[in-house]
């Protein structure tokens, strides 16, 4: 990954681009995700905010399935988190992410929010994440692979030492780290993407969501990914845009890569 491309470093105009090459990633996933896509960014968002203007927002079973088909159908699938996730009550899916919603009202802060959706079967931090993405994605990240190692990148690399620092920049060693899924992870995940929103919203008088930071997250992890599988070392900060889809690792590999999360 090219240093211009880090977090802490990313300008309006790469963090533009990058946004770009999402939507050209995302022709990739149409059919495997066959309409999720539009319900998880556009349809539920939507719909819990009109709720929320009409006086409560929540969240029915059948959306929350949903959510969790398009998220297993993204990463990786593992049907018996589907199965634990239908194994909730109606009413109780409705009024546990009523008060989660609720606590958002109040506190910024995603912590108290999650741990109550947690608190639903097959629910854990990641995929509670998403849905308060659903009710807040101005704010409120997805707790996704690519934008928690993105984020981390530079946290990495400047533990180490300077020479290490370089050989991180250059292979993408980072790019397939293990990931624990916790919440003290995904706390850091908020702090670092409403900190990266902030300052690109500043530096280019608009609004940057954190939705749109995990879409640049995905589409820059899953170049250097490509980068690091053939050896190429791309420093272009438009690489991702490009006429060649990028290739996504092996579901045997990322087994074995991925800690099973929720």
């Amino acid at each position: 990954m090219h240093t211009k491309l880090v977090p802490n470093s990313i300008s309006y105009e790469d963090f533009k681009i990058h946004r770009t090459g999402y939507n050209f990633e995302r022709k990739k996933l149409a059919e495997k995700l066959q309409g999720l896509q539009e319900l998880r960014y556009n349809d539920v968002p939507e719909v819990v905010a009109q709720r929320k203007k009409d006086g409560e927002a929540f969240l029915e079973k059948a959306e929350v399935q949903n959510l969790v088909e398009w998220k297993l159908k993204f990463g990786t699938y593992r049907p018996s988190l589907a199965k634990l996730v239908a194994s909730n009550p109606a009413e109780e899916v409705q009024k546990t992410t009523s008060s989660a919603f609720s606590l958002m009202e109040d506190n910024p802060n995603p912590g108290k929010a999650i741990a109550t959706l947690s608190k639903l079967k097959g629910i854990g931090p990641a995929t509670a994440s998403l849905l308060l993405s659903c009710y807040g994605p101005i704010t409120i990240p997805f707790f996704s692979d690519e934008l928690f190692r993105w984020l981390h990148w530079q946290t990495d690399v400047e533990d180490n030492t300077k020479k290490r620092k370089s050989k991180a920049m250059e292979d993408g060693e980072n790019v397939n780290r293990k990931i624990k899924y916790t919440a003290k992870e995904y706390a850091s995940i908020f702090e670092k993407t409403t900190t990266l929103r902030q300052r690109l919203s500043e530096e280019s008088g608009k609004t940057i969501t954190a939705v749109d930071i995990e879409k640049v997250a995905y589409n820059i992890i899953k170049s250097a990914q490509e980068e690091k599988s053939t050896g190429a070392i791309d420093d272009e900060p438009d690489a991702a845009v490009g006429s060649k889809a990028r290739s996504h690792p092996s579901a045997k590999r990322r087994k074995k890569q991925e800690t099973p999360e929720s």
